[in-house]
C-alpha cells in the first residue's frame, strides 16, 4: 500500500469510527449505510479501473468517477432517486471530513458538491385509517404470552409514534408508568432524547406485560426481546416484519382499509395523521414526532385529503347559500345617488 492509499484508509477509518459517532453523535444505522456506500464506491472504483484496493487512493474520489458510479446505480442497480441521492449526500460528506485536516482535497469536496442531485418523486404519505388502525391492533391473541408482546409492542408503537429503531432500542427504564404523567422516554436519530406520554389504556397493557416478561428484571434489560439457546436477544427488523405480516394479512380478511402490507413507519404516520385530525396543531405535532423543524411535519397537512374535502364541501355549501339577488341598495336610485354625493 502506497502512501496515498494508506491516507485514504486512515481517514474512512476515523470517519467512520470516531468522528460519525464520537464527534457527530450519528446513530448507528446513519454509519452502516455510510459504511455500505463507502464499500460500495470502492468496489465500484476496483473493479472500474482493475486494480486492487491498496492501490485506490484520493484521486479516485474524482467528480468523474463519482458521476460514473451514480449512473451504475441508477442503470445497473436500479437504485430509486432517493437511495441514489443519499449515497452522494454520504460521498460529500466523508470527502467534506477528508478536506479539514487535507486542504489539498478541497477541490475534490468541492466537484463532489456540484454534482446534481436526482429529483425525486413525492410518494403521499402512507397510513391507516382509525377503523383500520384498532382492527390491526386487535389481532394478536393476548391471552398467550407471544401475542401479548406483539401487542404491547404494536400498541406502543403507535400511541407514541415512535420510529422502528426506537422501539427496539427500548430498555425497561425507558419506561416511567408509575408518576402522574407516564411517559416513555424515545432515543431518535443523532441521539436525541424526547419524552412522549402514553395513554391510560397503553399503560395498563405495557404494566400487564412487564409482570410477565420483566417480573425482578433491572432496567437495563431490552423492553421488548427474543430468546434463543436459551439466552435474550434485542428483537430485530426481521422480527417485527414477520408478526406485523401476520397481522395485517388477518386484519386485511376482516377490514378491507387495512393495506396489504403494514410496515412500522406506518404508525407512526398513522398516529401523526390521527392527532393532526383530531386538532393537534403542527408545531407541537412536530415535537411529539421529534422533528428538527416543522418543515417535516407539514406533510401530514399536505397529504390529509380528508380534511381538504371536508374544507371543499363546507365552501361548496355556503356558496350555495349565497342567492343571485342584487342587493337592496343596487335596486335604490335615492341610496346610489347619497352613496356618489349626488343626493
Amino acid at each position: 500500500m502506497n502512501k496515498e492509499s494508506k491516507k485514504m484508509y486512515e481517514k474512512i477509518c476515523t470517519f467512520l469510527t470516531i468522528y460519525m459517532p464520537k464527534q457527530r453523535g450519528l446513530s448507528q444505522h446513519t454509519i452502516t449505510s455510510y459504511r455500505q456506500t463507502i464499500n460500495q464506491f470502492l468496489l465500484f472504483v476496483k473493479e472500474t479501473r482493475k486494480i486492487r484496493y491498496e492501490e485506490i487512493c484520493f484521486q479516485d474520489w474524482s467528480a468523474s468517477m463519482i458521476n460514473k458510479y451514480l449512473v451504475y446505480l441508477e442503470q445497473d442497480r436500479i437504485a430509486s432517486a432517493s437511495t441514489r441521492n443519499q449515497r452522494l449526500f454520504a460521498i460529500r460528506s466523508f470527502l467534506k471530513y477528508a478536506r479539514l485536516s487535507n486542504p489539498e482535497l478541497m477541490s475534490l469536496s468541492m466537484e463532489a458538491g456540484g454534482i446534481a442531485v436526482a429529483k425525486e418523486a413525492k410518494e403521499p404519505v402512507a397510513f391507516l385509517s382509525e377503523q383500520a388502525m384498532e382492527v390491526l391492533l386487535r389481532q394478536p391473541d393476548d391471552t398467550k404470552k407471544i401475542g401479548l408482546r406483539d401487542m404491547c409492542f404494536m400498541i406502543t408503537m403507535y400511541d407514541t409514534a415512535a420510529r422502528d429503531c426506537e422501539m427496539l432500542n427500548l430498555k425497561v427504564s425507558s419506561l416511567d408508568l408509575n408518576s402522574n404523567c407516564p411517559k416513555i422516554r424515545l432515543d431518535g436519530k443523532g441521539n436525541k432524547v424526547r419524552y412522549v406520554p402514553l395513554m391510560k389504556k397503553t399503560v395498563q397493557h405495557l404494566k400487564r406485560y412487564l409482570s410477565i416478561y420483566h417480573a425482578g428484571d433491572t432496567g437495563d434489560d431490552w423492553l421488548f426481546y427474543t430468546v434463543s439457546h436459551g439466552r435474550r436477544n434485542q428483537m430485530s427488523d426481521d422480527n417485527v416484519a414477520r408478526f406485523l405480516a401476520k397481522y395485517s394479512g388477518l386484519a386485511k380478511s376482516e377490514c378491507d382499509e387495512v393495506p396489504g402490507k403494514v410496515t412500522p413507519h406506518q404508525f407512526r404516520h398513522s398516529r401523526a395523521m390521527h392527532l393532526y385530525r383530531n386538532g393537534m396543531s403542527l408545531q407541537l405535532l412536530a415535537e411529539y414526532m421529534g422533528h428538527a423543524s416543522v418543515v417535516s411535519t407539514q406533510i401530514y397537512a399536505y397529504a390529509d385529503t380528508e380534511m381538504k374535502r371536508a374544507a371543499l364541501e363546507k365552501c361548496q355549501r355556503k356558496a350555495e347559500n349565497i342567492t343571485n339577488e342584487l342587493p337592496e341598495w343596487q335596486v335604490d336610485e335615492e341610496m346610489i345617488k347619497k352613496l356618489y354625493g349626488l343626493a
